[in-house]
């Protein structure tokens, strides 16, 4: 991973690209409301849209004047100020121009996305169709990251709530943070806001906000989950090493779109049979949160980490010690949400 600086790169050179794929394979347009701000999705041709909007289709639509326009579309040749050695290439590069805003370029998936200063972006994919199956769980997280700074930013971790507020279940892979949320999925109380990657907003209170209606398990884990009758998405792609499920529509009534954020919590797995919490120190969550999330991310702005940085000084920290009870889970979280961390 490298940062540079980019030669002229503008909304001018781009939305003809744009214009040009939508004139000839159609223009499908999306409005949505994501973390309480409306995104507009113009999609040229179909198999973008097929690969990114089942992770997004929770979002309710949105009449509001868009702040973000995303223009997406595919193209075999290079997006203008790309040579065709850096879109075919394998490394990935992050442009840093203080005219345009900010590019992210992955020439090993083909995928180009540039956020403009003036609320537009172009997002530009060798061949939709091509795509790593992983790209339609989190798509545009990058770019969605970009846009959100400065006042929050995305992060690696999975979300649950009820109607008080939400806990962030942060930790490295493997720790318990998406089987902890498909627990309480189980729950009547609780809501999910995300498996794997949520968005988080630096307000008078920092708030969780959901992304991606998405989830993972891997093939050892999903007998655990039987009861819930996950099912994939039969237009996708499937991934044999950590199956992806989509829990919109199935589980629309216990989807959330934001919720104030009560307390982070760092699952692991414990050797007790009861679910227990301990205390946790503001480093411990920035371990368990940044690094992971900027290698998810393909590195981040100064301002979204400064963002991150800031809540995690402003809510409670908890090691989540794991019980193999899972029926113990939910009770412990419902009384962080009620009570707080001293109760």
């Amino acid at each position: 991973m490298s940062t540079t600086t980019t030669p002229q790169s503008s909304q001018a050179a781009l939305k003809p690209q744009f214009d040009l794929a939508a004139q000839r394979d159609g223009l499908t347009e999306k409005r949505l409301s994501i973390a309480g701000r409306t995104v507009c999705f113009k999609f040229a041709g179909q198999p973008l849209l097929r690969r990114f909007m089942p992770a997004l289709a929770h979002h309710p639509n949105s009449d509001a004047a868009a702040e973000l326009t995303i223009h997406l579309w595919d193209s075999v040749t290079p997006p203008v100020q790309q040579s065709l050695q850096e879109w075919i290439g394998l490394q990935p590069v992050i442009l840093a121009d203080q005219q345009s805003g900010w590019s992210l370029v992955e020439p090993g998936i083909g995928l180009f996305s540039q956020l403009t200063t003036d609320g537009n972006a172009f997002v530009c994919c060798r061949d939709g169709n091509q795509l790593p199956v992983w790209e339609s769980a989190v798509p545009l997280r990058s770019l969605l990251n970009a846009w959100a700074a400065p006042q929050g930013g995305v992060v690696h971790g999975a979300a649950v709530g009820n109607d008080r507020g939400a806990v962030l279940l942060a930790g490295v892979g493997g720790s318990g943070k998406s089987s902890t949320a498909l627990t309480c999925l189980a729950e009547p109380d609780l809501r999910h806001l995300g498996d794997d990657l949520v968005l988080i907003t630096n307000e008078t209170q920092p708030m969780v906000n959901s992304l991606y209606n998405s989830a993972k398990l891997l093939p050892e884990n999903t007998n655990r989950f039987s009861d819930l009758s996950l099912s994939v998405n039969p237009e996708l792609p499937r991934n044999p090493e950590k199956e992806t499920y989509f829990l919109f529509p199935p589980y629309a009534d216990k989807l959330a779109a934001q919720r104030p954020l009560t307390a982070i919590l760092l699952p692991r797995v414990g050797g007790d049979t009861q679910t227990r919490l301990s205390p946790a120190s503001q480093a411990e969550a920035w371990h368990a949160i940044v690094p992971v999330t900027l290698t998810l991310l393909g590195g981040s702005r100064p301002e979204n980490l400064s963002a991150i940085v800031d809540i995690i000084r402003r809510v409670p920290i908890h090691h989540l010690i794991l019980g193999s009870d899972r029926k113990g889970i939910a009770p412990v979280i419902r009384r962080v949400l009620d009570e707080g961390l001293d109760a």
